[in-house]
């Protein structure tokens, strides 16, 4: 039997020779280009190379995957071609407000065409972070949901049961404390990192103040929002994170392994990291959602959703519906994703080849109703966001300073929305 990938790629061969006869032996190499920044681990860039054989196959369109070896290098790539006949058809981006200035120059291809013949398929919160004055503008490269992956061993040793209540979450934290195991990880590394915590207790206080504030229909001294960072301040000086200059990345995982901390809050693509130190999904690690802190809130998690976004200047900018109303099927979602190991974000597409706890994770989502709500990093202005996150980690090293923090942090969001 021929293995399938050596069986792709001799259908592709005999296409392209088919391709070459009917053009008098001219034909380009690929019909268009795809810009990323994933060249680090896990790397997308020979995923995306095995999806346009797939494209070549189904729909006769493929392309040429070109990484960047840094977010920055790919983001001045991306910004500096855009305008120009050199614009990429295809390239990886960022949702909702991080990609609100490319929308704005007019580069992008509209594309709610392709997601209108599939409106039953995708929840509208994922199609809300890719749309701008009614339009869509985006097909998803992933979604990720945000849970609290705990370390089995050290559950089981203690006789703990995953929390039902925001009440019973601290008190495992508690419990675990007076063990002399560091409840939860928490860093300042990298910037980014320091909304995690923010964006979590403030869902789950009130999802729809979360949203108003990144919109800015209130701001960062309202009740609810204070109310969350008193949350976060008690959390934070009853000392259940680690060290705030641990590495979330180089660190983390290993301490996360033999037990030193229990639980680590963040997206489903960091199962990665725990593999990479030896441990297994289901056996050694598994995941809960965080508990609502105000119960009347109902169930509500945090998601990412990065869009892949067609160059409207690009020179073969007219196979971009095409392109998207095949990647947005259930069949390109299930195996684009099964590659990489995400979870579909198309509802029609076969998910059998997730692993516990990730099909787990899915399955409670969809059976319990679950309502979407957008990363911080995405759903507030990248202007706020940027200095926000720098604010964020000057509140987790000195949590007395929570005022000065608050009132900083109205100052930037009043300026920003007030030249809106």
């Amino acid at each position: 039997m021929i293995p399938n990938g050596l069986l792709r790629r001799a259908v592709c061969v005999a296409l392209m020779m088919a391709l070459l006869a009917l053009t008098g032996g001219t034909v380009l190499a690929a019909d268009a280009k795809v810009y990323h920044d994933k060249f680090s681990a896990p790397s997308w860039q020979g995923p995306l190379e095995e999806m346009a054989e797939y494209a070549l196959e189904e729909i006769g369109i493929t392309w040429e995957t070109i990484g960047y070896p840094t977010t920055d290098m790919h983001q001045t790539a991306v910004r500096t071609s855009l305008p120009s006949s050199r614009a990429p058809e295809m390239f990886t981006w960022w949702s909702d407000f991080r990609m609100e200035a490319l929308y704005k120059t007019g580069g992008l291809v509209d594309v709610t065409a392709a997601w209108d013949a599939r409106a039953d398929e995708y929840n509208p919160a994922l199609r809300a972070a890719f749309e701008f004055e009614g339009r869509v503008y985006g097909v998803p490269s992933n979604l990720a949901y945000w849970s609290m992956w705990y370390n089995k061993a050290v559950f089981e040793e203690h006789g703990l049961e995953l929390p039902k209540t925001w009440d019973e979450f601290v008190d495992i934290c508690d419990y675990l404390l007076g063990e002399g195991i560091t409840p939860l990880a928490h860093t300042v590394q990298g910037r980014w990192p320091t909304f995690i915590w923010f964006q979590e207790i403030l869902t789950r206080l009130d999802p729809d103040a979360y949203e108003a504030l990144m919109i800015g229909e209130i701001n960062y001294d309202d009740p609810t929002v204070r109310e969350a960072f008193d949350i976060w301040q008690g959390l934070i000086e009853a000392g259940y994170f680690v060290d705030p200059g641990t590495d979330l990345f180089a660190e983390v995982p290993r301490m996360f392994a033999n037990g030193q901390v229990a639980m680590i809050l963040i997206g489903d693509w960091y199962t990665d990291g725990l593999d990479s130190v030896g441990l297994k999904a289901g056996v050694d690690y598994d995941t809960f959602i965080l508990p609502a802190i105000n119960e009347e809130v109902g169930n509500v998690i945090i998601y990412e959703a990065a869009p892949i976004l067609f160059g409207k200047n690009a020179p073969n900018a007219e196979a971009a519906l095409e392109l998207a109303d095949w990647w947005l099927s259930p069949e390109t979602q299930a195996r684009w994703c099964e590659i990489l190991g995400f979870i579909p974000p198309n509802a029609k597409s076969d998910a059998s080849f997730l692993m516990a706890p990730k099909k787990d994770l899915l399955n409670e989502i969809n059976e319990a109703g679950y309502r979407l709500v957008n990363r911080y990093w995405e759903a507030t202005p990248t202007e706020i966001c940027e200095a926000a996150v720098d604010e964020f980690a000057r509140f987790i090293l000195n949590p007395d300073q929570k005022d000065d923090v608050i009132n900083t942090l109205v100052t930037i969001a009043d300026r920003y929305w007030a030249a809106q």
